[in-house]
């Protein structure tokens, strides 16, 4: 999933929930298109909630 142009995120974020998602991209940015979004979708399909998808990260 290719990173957004959204600047100042930082701003707009909690900073644990930033770093959250700087992970998310490490993790995601080496697979390829289709294997990134089944993944991310595997793993929000076990949650209710963005926030929920962030706790249940381990950073």
């Amino acid at each position: 999933i290719t990173r957004s142009g959204t600047r100042k995120e930082e701003l707009l974020v909690p900073p644990a929930d930033l770093a959250k998602m700087f992970v998310l991209r490490r993790i995601l940015n080496p697979m390829g298109t289709v294997d990134a979004m089944e993944f991310l979708l595997d793993k929000l399909r076990g949650t209710k909630t963005n926030k929920e998808f962030f706790a249940s990260m381990n950073t």
